[in-house]
């Protein structure tokens, strides 16, 4: 009796993979936190729209490592929210909590 395994279609690997892999923009992830950040930026709270990388405006939505990738951050999806392209451009080293709070204007010091 031949072998069913190859006729079982599998799972697109963003289904597959517990993190969210190298390169390509992750249609799907960008959905699914579209969904739960209203469409807005998590840092400043702007409207994001979705742009082509090649041109990216200071709202085009890009993904973004809460904890850097530079500083030991992990590409785990939880690891990963929607950030405007200015926002994301303009962290630079500071934690991203800092930096919300500076982008919504709560930052006292």
């Amino acid at each position: 009796m031949p072998s069913t395994a190859n006729l079982t279609p599998s799972k697109p690997p963003w289904l597959r993979r517990p993190d969210m892999g190298k390169g390509g923009q992750r249609p799907e992830l960008r959905a699914t936190l579209r969904a739960k950040q209203g469409g807005r930026c998590c840092y400043c709270q702007t409207k994001m729209r979705i742009s082509f990388s090649s041109h990216l405006l200071p709202d085009s939505e890009t993904l973004e490592h809460l904890n850097r990738r530079a500083s030991g951050g992990r590409n785990d999806r939880d690891n990963i929210a929607l950030a405007c392209w200015e926002c994301n451009s303009g962290r630079g080293t500071i934690d991203w909590l800092t930096y919300m709070t500076i982008k919504r204007g709560e930052h006292y010091g």
